[in-house]
């Protein structure tokens, strides 16, 4: 009797468990192409704005 139970319970927890197999991953995913979006779209701007400083220093050299 306690081992039927028992199984049953099992057999009710893996299946439970089971179509929530991918959900984990899924949100992995997504979130690892929010961060390539970001990355894709201020990447540019901030080189740009690195870039367009570096040329502004003022090194005191003469041509």
């Amino acid at each position: 009797m306690f081992a039927r139970r028992l199984a049953a319970t099992l057999r009710a927890r893996h299946a439970a468990l089971r179509g929530d197999r991918g959900s984990y991953t899924t949100e992995i995913v997504i979130g690892i192409t929010i961060v390539v979006a970001i990355t894709a779209v201020v990447g540019p701007i901030l080189t740009d704005t690195f870039a367009q400083a570096a040329r502004d220093i003022d090194l005191g050299i003469t041509k």
